[in-house]
């Protein structure tokens, strides 16, 4: 690497500020009362811009002065010695401001035109070490948002997450009852489904993870249903650190407003897309089940009206009838039993065979004569009975007999 060269000017005049007042003075130099100190040669290096002035008095007594490194010069105007008049700003820390006057006019434009060169290349420094130092920031960002989306994939590893990245949570702070909108946190938005074996459509959530708190724990937690909405907001054109898109959505009607912002705007699309799918999917389960509730209850006042049918009714008193037969069976075992223990359990079956055909015949006798009344009521119908007793009587003129006084009666 060479060396830049020192320039050197002679026949330069130097002046001191009359009393120092300190960092003000930069900017106040009009209103500074100069003092001259001496006249000799200034020399300014060529890698530092060190300006070192040596008087031209004679003897070795006199050595030079360094005067600090250059940062800028400006010049004083007006006609005469104006145009050979130039202000310095230097490094140094007692006086830190000088007065150079020149010999002539194309040395002082020589050594202005070296201040805005140094001027120029220190301000062009501090833009490239402000520049590194955003770019240092926001990969420390990039690293730790990388890191929050890795955790968080492997603690929800069997519901495959949608993580969007570079996002801001606005809503209501904890305990803030005004209902003031402040930051909650930046991190990651995250869709989360069901895990892959539920064969239910299971509960969607909307999900938010701060960089500060990292995966452990959501910052806040929000079911997607259907009453959930969200509308895409209008970002402020005139911020230029503003977001590329901003989000306002609401978990159900009556509940706090949150605002989601992205940095990318194509983030920002995704997430809108994913939400979107899955609040719609809400929606036509919340449909399905609706219509599945109301074919359950016209299902269960269909199965009530034949319920209350002549065939039902007739079937349940069948039922009735056999259970009460059945009771009545085991009853006359065990009062069979009481009365004449020890027998075997086929002489009680012979006998509660035989009181049931009894029953059976006094019940066919009871009915056959309840049908006759009701016949001879209805119609005038002579009773079975009566005719067999006239049958029985013998002859032909007395069973004519019988038979009219039947018919008469």
């Amino acid at each position: 690497m060479t060396s830049r060269v020192a320039h050197t000017f002679s026949g330069v005049s130097v002046g001191l500020p009359a009393k120092v007042r300190g960092s003000e003075a930069e900017e106040e130099w009009q209103e500074v009362d100069w003092v001259t100190w001496s006249t000799g040669e200034l020399s300014v290096d060529g890698d530092s811009f060190l300006l070192v002035f040596k008087p031209a008095a004679t003897g070795s007594a006199v050595k030079a002065k360094p005067l600090g490194n250059l940062i800028r010069a400006t010049t004083t105007g007006g006609d005469g010695d104006g145009q050979r008049t130039l202000v310095v700003s230097t490094s140094d820390a007692v006086h830190g401001q000088y007065r150079f006057t020149f010999s002539d006019v194309r040395f002082a434009v020589d050594f202005k035109n070296l201040a805005d060169a140094v001027e120029a290349a220190h301000a062009a420094a501090v833009r490239k070490g402000a520049e590194a130092s955003a770019r240092s920031s926001s990969g420390h960002l990039s690293q730790r948002a990388a890191q929050l989306e890795t955790a968080i994939q492997e603690k929800y590893a069997g519901s495959l997450p949608l993580i969007f990245g570079a996002s801001d949570l606005y809503g209501p702070a904890p305990g803030d009852a005004s209902g003031s909108e402040v930051l909650l946190g930046r991190g990651a938005v995250v869709l989360l489904d069901p895990e892959e074996e539920c064969r239910t459509i299971g509960e969607y959530k909307l999900l938010f993870f701060s960089e500060d708190e990292g995966a452990s724990k959501p910052t806040k937690s929000f079911p997607i249903g259907p009453r959930m909405s969200l509308k895409r907001q209008q970002p402020d054109a005139d911020d230029a650190d503003g977001p590329a898109a901003m989000f306002e959505f609401r978990a159900g009607p009556g509940l706090p407003v949150h605002s989601i912002c992205f940095d990318e705007a194509a983030t920002a699309a995704t997430f809108a897309r994913d939400f979107r799918v899955r609040s719609r999917l809400m929606d036509i389960s919340l449909k399905t089940a609706k219509g599945q509730h109301a074919v359950n209850e016209v299902r269960d006042e269909l199965r009530e009206l034949r319920r209350q049918s002549v065939g039902a009714r007739l079937w349940r008193l069948l039922c009735l009838i056999m259970v009460l037969l059945l009771v009545a069976v085991v009853a006359r075992v065990g009062l069979l039993y009481s009365e004449q223990p020890g027998k075997a359990p086929e002489a009680y079956l012979e006998q509660v065979k035989k009181d049931l055909t009894n029953v059976g015949h006094a019940s066919h006798t009871v009915v056959v004569a309840a049908g006759s009344k009701v016949c001879e009521l209805a119609v005038g119908a002579v009773p079975a009975a009566d005719l067999q007793k006239c049958l029985a009587v013998g002859g032909v003129s007395q069973v004519h007999e019988c038979v009219e006084q039947l018919v008469s009666r």
